[in-house]
């Protein structure tokens, strides 16, 4: 096999090489060896198989960036913490003590934890959407069909004009009250946009960080419900 070859950025062997890759956020998901291969080619490294072998061991040890599962005959290698592919900045980093929703972590957590964070965000928003139906007993338009999306956030948050909500984040005694019920209203109602274009559109998501800040707005809004 041809000896490595490592492109200026990537200077510093086989553990630069990796560092590479992870920093792009590849290791967002499972990887084998072949896969890892593959892509250090596309950067113009070749890597000796022993070698590239050797230096992932290595990356799998406590501390290490990378962890390991074994599929078949296979080891799969993934990022051992999430990370932010912009910044690099691990999620026990900057939430060590947040602790999602139970409803959120049944829901998205395993989708997250193997990378697939789109998933992840559009189950989130669906459980936010149905645990507002939950709570006001699954309303009905005047045709008798349940209401979903825009018209369900319209009938149980809005709050201008004429129109009482049917769920309340405060007394709506004051402007800043009402101001607070708005604002509210408009977030519910926003997750319906972004869960439609999320389950209607091929996208790839594979910043995790901003993957697990939808899924904390996913669980502060049914803590909300859950208050109110």
């Amino acid at each position: 096999m041809a000896p490595i070859k490592i492109k200026r950025k990537a200077r510093g062997g086989v553990p630069a090489a990796l560092d590479l890759l992870y920093e792009e956020g590849f290791f967002s998901t499972q990887k084998d060896i072949a896969d890892i291969s593959n892509k250090l080619a596309t950067h113009g490294i070749r890597v000796p198989a022993s070698s590239l072998a050797t230096t992932l061991m290595r990356s799998v040890k406590p501390g290490g960036k990378l962890a390991r599962d074994k599929e078949g005959d296979k080891w799969k290698y993934k990022e051992a913490r999430p990370v932010s592919a912009k910044n690099n900045a691990s999620i026990e980093g900057v939430f060590p003590e947040y602790v999602l929703h139970t409803k959120v972590i049944n829901v998205s957590w395993q989708q997250f934890k193997n990378g697939h964070y789109k998933e992840a965000v559009q189950n989130a928003l669906v459980e936010v959407i149905d645990q507002v139906k939950i709570k006001t007993n699954h309303p009905k338009d005047d045709k008798g069909r349940d209401l979903d999306g825009d018209n369900l956030m319209n009938q149980i948050f809005a709050v201008d004009g004429n129109r009482t909500p049917i769920i309340k984040f405060n007394d709506l005694k004051t402007s800043l009250d009402v101001a607070e019920q708005r604002g509210l209203y408009l977030i519910y109602k926003g997750i319906v946009g972004i869960r439609d274009k999320k389950a209607h559109l091929n996208f790839i998501q594979n910043d995790s960080v901003k993957a697990f800040e939808y899924l904390a707005l996913a669980s502060l809004l049914i803590r909300l419900l859950e208050e109110n």
